[in-house]
């Protein structure tokens, strides 16, 4: 099922949903530039209803952590567990959490691929 890309941004917390396309992805990277480069402050994405993610998103994902840690604050993946989102950040080793309020590394088991 297509959807179109969509992103909010409310309270420290970005919710993407939808196909990050090439639209997508230029408003995924402008919006972590925006939110997520603020001194002491963590920007958390969450990407549990993004249906496709390609190496393309992932990169721009890499970019705005690195841009984050630079500025001094962070960037916070989150991915429900079975996922598109959270299967493609477990592939690539990129650092997430299965819930917004869940504090702890993903499990390294049972994990649906």
């Amino acid at each position: 099922m297509d959807r179109t890309f969509e992103a909010t941004f409310d309270n420290g917390m970005l919710r993407v949903r939808g196909d990050i396309d090439d639209y997508g992805i230029i408003a995924l990277r402008n919006l972590l530039a925006e939110h997520g480069t603020t001194a002491g402050r963590t920007l958390t994405v969450e990407l549990s209803e993004v249906d496709y993610l390609p190496s393309v998103a992932v990169g721009v994902l890499t970019r705005g952590l690195a841009s984050a840690l630079r500025a001094g604050g962070g960037l916070d993946l989150v991915a429900r567990r079975g996922s598109v989102a959270q299967r493609v950040l477990m592939v690539c080793a990129l650092p997430y959490r299965d819930g917004v309020d869940d504090e702890q590394d993903p499990p390294d088991a049972d994990v649906p691929a």
